[in-house]
């Protein structure tokens, strides 16, 4: 509402006592010098309170968008804190609901006396171990207050614990390994980057069993590569493999996956300022880069 309407029933009053000083002055005669002296008076009187309520006026607007500001803040925090809890509900529903398949796998694998029960164990409990790992750093990386310290480390720093960490599973699907040790330094956040790396890894040897793994350093690029000649990927599905909770055709195919882990890898890529991307070709394999700036 302007500030004129609010004094409309006040401005309407004064012109009236005008009016009625004119009627006054026309019918006793009355001189125009003291009609025009009490016609200022009261117009410098009303002028005053004008003044004193537009100030009043400004101050009470200020107080109505300041608390309208307030409330759009505090509905939009809490429809933020409505998304989020459904979005971890979600997550970690289906997260329960996966880590019980290698835990029942690991308990029929000891019942059974084969010469193979190890191997198979220590596979089974690195998936659990991953799957933990991956609600652990997913519940970090909602935190948008989640620090990232950058540093200099070199390639090999980054790759060669999680060669060694999954050379179970590489053993155990008889997945091939091509890896030359790089030297070259970059710039980023050891942890989120081995995080970020581990996750295309893990989904390198989960779709290219029994084949071939190749993990390469363009140091002029400074472009960091995954290829596996594995089943690859659609291509309707190419856009949206980094969408959160989005498995594909190959998820649909593979019960474990969760659609959590590329979407990882862009939310850390996004956070440190670096480049994801991939290419595909169904049943020749898949591309996964990170471009270090």
């Amino acid at each position: 509402m302007s500030f004129l309407k609010t004094i409309q029933r006040e401005i309407y009053i004064v012109l009236l006592i005008c009016a009625l000083f004119f009627f006054i002055m026309l019918m006793y005669n009355v001189p125009l010098q003291a009609y025009l002296i009490g016609l200022g008076i009261v117009l410098f009187i009303s002028i005053i309170y004008w003044i004193i309520r537009f100030m009043n006026f400004k101050k009470e607007r200020t107080l109505q968008e300041q608390n309208e500001d307030l409330r759009i803040e505090n509905h939009r925090l809490r429809n933020d804190f409505i998304n989020y809890q459904s979005e971890i509900e979600s997550y970690f529903l289906m997260w329960v609901h996966q880590i019980k398949t290698p835990i029942t796998a690991s308990k029929l694998l000891l019942e059974d006396p084969d010469e193979h029960v190890v191997s198979n164990v220590r596979n089974e409990v690195l998936q659990i171990d991953n799957y933990t790992n991956l609600a652990l750093n997913y519940l970090k990386l909602m935190n948008q207050k989640t620090d990232m310290v950058f540093m200099e480390v070199s390639i090999d720093e980054l790759v060669r614990p999680l060669i060694k960490r999954y050379a179970i599973q590489f053993i155990h699907h008889q997945t091939k390994l091509h890896y030359e040790k790089s030297e070259s330094v970059i710039l980023t956040d050891a942890k989120w980057s081995s995080i970020m790396i581990e996750q295309i890894l893990n989904n390198a040897l989960k779709y290219a069993r029994g084949k071939d793994v190749w993990i390469t350093y363009d140091e002029q690029a400074k472009t960091l590569s995954i290829r596996d000649n594995g089943m690859g990927i659609n291509a309707s599905d190419l856009p949206k493999i980094f969408d959160q909770g989005f498995s594909g055709y190959n998820g649909r195919l593979n019960e474990k996956s969760s659609g959590i882990g590329l979407y990882i890898v862009r939310t850390i890529a996004k956070r440190l300022g670096h480049k994801v991307g991939v290419t595909s070709t169904l049943n020749e394999g898949s591309t996964f880069t990170i471009q270090f700036k």
